[in-house]
This record gives C-alpha cells, sequence and structure tokens, in this order.
C-alpha cells in the first residue's frame, strides 16, 4: 500500500471517529433535555443519557460501516 493511501485511510478513521463522538454528544444532550422535560430523578436521567448516547453513536458507526462495504 502506497504512503499516500495509507495516509487516506488514517484521515478517514480520523473522521469517523469525529462522527461518532459529535453522534454520542448529541444523543446525551438530547437525553438530558428529555429528562429535564420528563422531570426525571437523577438515575433515570443518567440512563436515558446513556442510552440514547450508545444509540446514536452506534446509528453513526453502522452508518459509516455499511457505505465501508462498497
Amino acid at each position: 500500500m502506497t504512503p499516500v493511501l495509507k495516509q487516506k485511510q488514517a484521515d478517514d478513521a480520523k473522521s469517523h471517529s469525529v462522527w461518532y463522538s459529535l453522534a454520542a454528544v448529541a444523543g446525551a444532550n438530547t437525553g438530558f433535555i428529555l429528562s429535564l422535560l420528563g422531570e426525571l430523578d437523577r438515575i433515570e436521567t443518567l440512563m436515558l443519557i446513556v442510552i440514547l448516547a450508545v444509540l446514536a453513536g452506534g446509528a453513526v458507526f453502522t452508518f459509516f460501516e455499511m457505505r465501508a462495504l462498497d
């Protein structure tokens, strides 16, 4: 593999990890806002934040992995 292709793969991996992080942060923020609207206690709020962050990150991960199959 040429150095140019290795650099491109490294850049793609970095950009994907940024998208995973952004999706997880967006999911956590959504969970926080929903917990405020629903007046949940701390444990329910943490559960909702973690669940939505994992689901959002997983959705973005799945999207990029499906695109990589082409």
